[in-house]
């Protein structure tokens, strides 16, 4: 009987060994170190203005017998708890369609076309809390599966992404999400166009993203009449109307040095609560120069405007006149929209290994907290790379 078992052994390692043998691939470990001064408005206690960052990235590549590859990365964020920041795992085929396991990495799917305005560094919404309505929050999930298709040369084709349960974290093997209090979503990319080459380059294409909550207002009401009750009737002042969804079409070119860029989209949350937002929109569009691999200069323009479900909002407590020409604006657009402009410069010098970059955002209207003053983000950045 042992000896029947350790034969049973032996033979089960001689095919662990002989899989193993037939595996290959490369090994590469990077990271980046960040020393960064920071200045906001006047008025904001900023304390402390120096900040620092470090990461370390651990990737793995390699070919498949039959054509195509498999990549694999791992970003590690370096606090004091040296957390996973993101992973993904990505299986070739042949150079025309990618299937990928994203956890994090947000490089896929509409999260990876949210604003592709061309920045010498950062969105001209980096450092401010009001940030531009854009797609993405499905494929900017973590345990997203992506299939991307693109054809040779032109880059025309299509992306898919679909995540299980939205809002869940880092997951080991073996292990599940359970409740997020989210529900799936899907999200799919068309790139009519995208052709790039060392002094030419241009990109055509739009996004579209779709939420599907556990409970909306729409499935309450359904299942009330299923039950004999008023549908019709029936109130539902939290959670979502519906499915929330959003799009973007956007168009960047470049003329060798000269790159330019602009985007729309249009966001609905299906938000039932009378304070809510009935639906979002926002135009970016941008300019920048970039000089071979050393110096790139940017500037960019955005705006933002929510829409409101209580187009009254705001008025005085007997809903008379409290605009300051006298005008009676009760019922008007002046209640139920509200618009933040975005202005931003960016900078990037590379030598090497060590980059020096440099952004300054603004946004004034009802950005940061509602006040009508502009509000500031400035930043220096050292970056060295390993």
């Amino acid at each position: 009987m042992n000896k029947l078992k350790n034969i049973g052994i032996s033979a089960l390692a001689g095919t662990l060994v002989s899989l193993s043998a037939a595996q290959a691939g490369g090994v590469s470990v990077g990271g980046t170190w960040e020393l960064s001064y920071t200045n906001l408005n006047h008025e904001k206690d900023t304390g402390n203005k120096i900040g620092m960052n470090k990461n370390i990235s651990f990737g793995a590549s390699g070919d498949i017998s039959d054509g195509g590859g498999v990549t694999w990365s791992s970003t590690i964020g370096g606090t004091d708890a040296m957390g996973l920041s993101s992973a993904s795992l990505a299986i070739n085929m042949g150079g025309i369609a990618t299937l990928a396991y994203d956890s994090g990495t947000g490089g896929y799917g509409a999260n990876a076309v949210d604003n592709i305005v061309p920045t010498a560094w950062e969105e001209v919404d980096y450092g401010l809390s009001t940030g531009i309505t854009d797609v993405g929050g499905v494929s900017a999930s973590k345990g997203v599966l992506n299939l991307t298709v693109k054809a040779p040369v032109a880059g025309t084709g299509f992306s898919v992404s679909y995540v299980r349960a939205m809002g869940g974290g880092h997951l080991a093997d073996g292990a599940t999400s359970g409740d997020t209090g989210k529900g799936k979503g899907i999200d799919l990319v068309i790139d009519l166009l995208d052709y790039d080459s060392a002094h030419f380059g241009w990109r055509t294409g739009l996004a579209a993203e779709v939420e599907f909550p556990e409970i909306t207002c729409h499935r309450q009401r359904k299942d009330a009449a299923v039950q004999g009750g008023r549908g019709d009737i029936h109130t539902c002042s939290t959670g979502h109307k519906d499915k929330p969804y959003a799009g973007t079409m956007y168009q960047k070119m470049q003329f060798g040095p000269l790159h330019l860029g602009v985007q729309a989209t249009f966001k609905n949350p299906q938000d039932p609560t009378v304070a809510g937002i009935l639906n979002k929109r926002s135009v970016v569009a941008g300019a920048a120069l970039v000089f071979g691999d050393t110096l790139s200069l940017s500037y960019g323009r955005a705006w933002d405007k929510y829409r409101y479900n209580d187009r009254n909002r705001n008025t005085n407590s007997t809903g008379g006149t409290v605009s300051s020409d006298g005008t009676d604006r009760l019922g008007s657009e002046f209640y139920e929209y509200q618009t933040s402009k975005f202005r931003g410069f960016s900078a990037a010098l590379n030598i090497g290994p060590v980059a020096i970059k440099g952004t300054s955002n603004a946004v004034a209207g009802a950005g940061e907290g509602g006040s009508s003053a502009p509000r500031k983000h400035k930043e220096l950045n050292l970056s060295i790379a390993f």
